[in-house]
């Protein structure tokens, strides 16, 4: 799943509920705010217990983000259990669809193992 930015988690009013899924505070220590200088941000905004379990601070979302989320700079997103961006379904690979994406391939592999033959057949054939 696409993980929302800061300014949504705000304008919502949503920042216990998506901790709570979570299980860590997305927007950082309550009463802290980003200063917009991204060192400083890395070490204030993520606490030391959630840094030494690998959550980061991404600094175009101004989110803590856990271990295995990365920020897709196609989709301009933070993803959970981010994988790779797709440009065949311009979508990001991440948590809730890599089955979807495993259906799409193995329909690509199918389709290419009937095609290809059925081509090479009308080609060569006397």
């Amino acid at each position: 799943g696409i993980i929302p930015r800061r300014h949504l988690v705000v304008a919502t009013g949503s920042r216990s509920r998506i901790a709570k899924q979570l299980g860590h505070d997305l927007l950082g220590p309550i009463g802290e705010e980003p200063s917009g200088d991204p060192l400083i941000d890395a070490m204030k905004m993520v606490p030391d217990e959630l840094r030494q379990r690998g959550y980061r601070w991404c600094h175009t979302c101004k989110i803590v983000r856990p271990p295995r989320a990365s920020h897709c700079r196609d989709c301009d997103h933070c993803v959970l259990r981010f994988d790779h961006h797709c440009p065949f379904v311009n979508n990001c690979i991440g948590q809730r669809n890599y089955h979807f994406f495993m259906g799409f391939t193995t329909a690509a592999l199918l389709l290419a193992a009937i095609m290809l033959p059925a081509i090479l057949w009308t080609y060569f054939a006397p």
